[in-house]
């Protein structure tokens, strides 16, 4: 069974994070059309999203190598949860901005 939860939640990963890079590619193309900080919100927003996703299994690989107590390893991924929250709100910020431009424009 638990087997199998990893492998799900391997696959979830991969694929959340495939979506982030597509994310960002779109950041990075907006940036590049109409240079402005809503673009540069979207782009720094996405990144720490993106590596918040890397983090995650590489911390839970890492905890069970070295040992960690499970209390230690929930305040780490809370930690890591907390930030990728924060940018994600940024990102939010940057695509309103950017939502807002591109309706004064038309």
């Amino acid at each position: 069974m638990i087997d199998n939860l990893q492998l799900l939640y391997g696959i979830t990963s991969i694929l959340y994070g495939l979506l982030t890079i597509g994310i960002i590619a779109g950041a990075i193309l907006y940036y590049t059309k109409r240079k402005g900080l809503a673009g540069l919100f979207m782009i720094i927003g996405s990144i720490v999203q993106f590596l918040s996703i890397l983090a995650n299994p590489i911390v839970s690989a890492l905890a069970n190598t070295v040992g960690l107590d499970s209390e230690r390893i929930i305040y780490i991924h809370y930690a890591i949860n907390s930030i990728s929250c924060l940018f994600s709100i940024l990102f939010a910020i940057g695509f309103v901005m950017a939502m807002l431009k591109l309706k004064k424009a038309s």
